[in-house]
């Protein structure tokens, strides 16, 4: 008889989209996962366009994914902002089913200077004129309002840690295993705050993959699959 597979359910980064995720679900599916993704609200072609970006708004699209597939003591990958979004949901749904949770690249300070830095990355124009090639990859993801969601993100971080901002007391009610992965050459999240966060987490421990940049597409993903069976298994 043929064992079932393990499932987990891998959340893409900000301005992505669960295709982002493709690679690395086939190198999870070599080691006998069974990876499901889906794209948050407002991100992709066909995802339903919100009021605004909200963390709290993501995990409810967490939530209601999970709820539709009846998962149950279930790992969590995110990446970038999907690791801050499966943390979040553990902190504030009652009986969250998330039963370990993963990140790669998850930003911890939103401080107003730690948002400055992204703004630039996050103005449509600025894009168009400096970096014409992302600008156009984010069309192809998104459609006509990747402008759009530039700004919806840009206002999200604004308002991020007054709305949505993990404290140090939620992140040491967490009871659940979390590791944080971080890349040895991101040049966007710092080892102080992840190491930072990781302190106030009961059960946590910090990562560090090999020849990886913080963009998913830069890291190396075999080892971080391996990493991530690792910790599973």
């Amino acid at each position: 008889m043929a064992t079932s597979k393990q499932k987990i359910v891998l959340l893409h980064g900000t301005l992505g989209t669960a295709q982002d995720l493709k690679p690395l679900v086939d190198f999870l599916n070599e080691r006998e996962f069974e990876a499901l993704t889906f794209n948050f609200s407002g991100h992709g072609n066909g995802a339903a366009w919100p009021d605004q970006f909200r963390i709290d708004l993501f995990a409810h699209d967490l939530e209601k994914f999970l709820v539709y597939h009846q998962l149950k003591n279930v790992p969590v990958f995110g990446y970038s902002l999907g690791g801050y979004v499966a943390l979040y949901h553990k902190v504030n749904f009652e009986n969250s089913p998330l039963s370990s949770i993963i990140t790669y690249g998850t930003k911890f300070n939103w401080s107003e200077s730690g948002v400055n830095k992204e703004l630039p990355m996050l103005n449509p124009d600025h894009l168009s004129e400096k970096f014409p090639q992302f600008a156009e990859s984010l069309r192809e993801k998104h459609g006509e309002r990747w402008k759009s969601i530039l700004r919806s993100t840009a206002h999200m971080m604004q308002n991020l840690q007054k709305l949505d901002g993990l404290t140090k007391e939620d992140l040491n009610e967490l009871n659940a295993p979390v590791t944080l992965i971080l890349g040895d050459l991101d040049r966007r999240v710092t080892t102080e705050e992840t190491h930072l966060s990781a302190s106030w987490i009961p059960h946590c421990q910090v990562k560090t993959l090999t020849h990886s940049k913080h963009e998913l597409e830069r890291a190396n993903l075999k080892e971080l699959a391996q990493t991530i069976y690792d910790i599973l298994n």
